[in-house]
């Protein structure tokens, strides 16, 4: 093989994943974001990986429903995601946590409520911007989009604010995620990790495995720093929760945003740079 061939090999893949398809990564990310919701026991490491399956969940949802030329509006539905999620995951939590309801702390199933209620205030505006009556948008799917991604972004708020502060019961909640303004970083990484991955991997050459990769290495990133959040709170389990998060987010950065880097110089057609990332082949 001569020096040219050599030189044009493409990297090979070190650490491949096969996504699911959309209806069954919608199934994934309901059953496993609720199952984590519903459980405030669960270790800060596996409330972790729920947090980063719904944002994977939430970011093929606005894939789904942004391909069909919405432009500008994929930053705008992933805001409006995480909005909706905001409203119904404080309001599960609230509800949930209700004495009547708050059961011994085994299974919360309450919490879900606001799950639920958002989602379906998500369908019912889907439906207003599609009807040729009020907006007409007429984007296909956008009913069931808006549904998902309301749902993923109240299981967002839930999860993360449990990871970090250790319950999502609102006695806890209130002072430590929402007085304190660590809600917005909530708010803030959770929308990026769902609005991100198609806003910058859109194009002609866009494809669902490479966008969904930055989702996950995005997740990594959020668990990182929730991680050190959740290491200042005065809980006393809150540094091994931290502890636990910060080890998650690097291996599943490590693992994702390389894989990410190999997928953009497999498919890119030249590479042109300072050199940095070509080191990592």
């Amino acid at each position: 093989m001569g020096e040219e061939e050599k030189a044009e090999e493409k990297p090979k893949e070190k650490f491949t994943l096969h996504f699911p398809t959309e209806n069954n990564l919608s199934i994934m990310g309901i059953v496993v974001g609720a199952l984590v919701a519903i459980l405030p026991w669960l270790p800060a490491i596996v409330k972790g990986v729920g947090a980063i399956v719904v944002i994977l969940w939430g970011a093929d949802c606005v894939r789904k429903t942004a391909r069909y030329g919405l432009g500008t509006g994929v930053p705008s539905i992933g805001v409006l995601a995480m909005g909706y999620g905001l409203v119904g995951g404080i309001t599960g939590i609230v509800i949930g946590s209700v004495p009547v309801l708050y059961g011994v702390g085994i299974v919360e199933p309450a919490v879900l409520i606001g799950v639920a209620a958002v989602g379906a205030v998500g369908y019912i505006s889907g439906i207003l911007a599609n009807s040729e009556k009020f907006i007409g948008m007429k984007i296909p799917g956008l009913e069931r989009g808006m549904a998902e991604l309301g749902m993923a972004g109240a299981l967002a708020v839930i999860i993360e604010s449990s990871m970090i502060a250790g319950t999502w019961n609102a006695s806890v909640v209130i002072p430590n995620i929402i007085e304190n303004g660590v809600i917005a970083t909530i708010f803030i990484l959770s929308g990026f990790g769902m609005l991100q991955p198609f806003n910058s991997c859109l194009g002609a050459d866009e494809r669902r495995g490479r966008t969904l990769l930055v989702s996950v290495e995005i997740g990594g990133l959020c668990c990182i720093i929730f991680g050190v959040v959740a290491s200042l709170m005065p809980a006393p389990s809150g540094i091994l929760q931290g502890i636990q998060l910060i080890i998650l987010g690097v291996i599943v950065w490590i693992l994702f945003y390389s894989s990410y880097v190999r997928a953009c110089l497999r498919e890119a057609h030249a590479v042109v740079g300072t050199g940095l990332i070509k080191t990592m082949r």
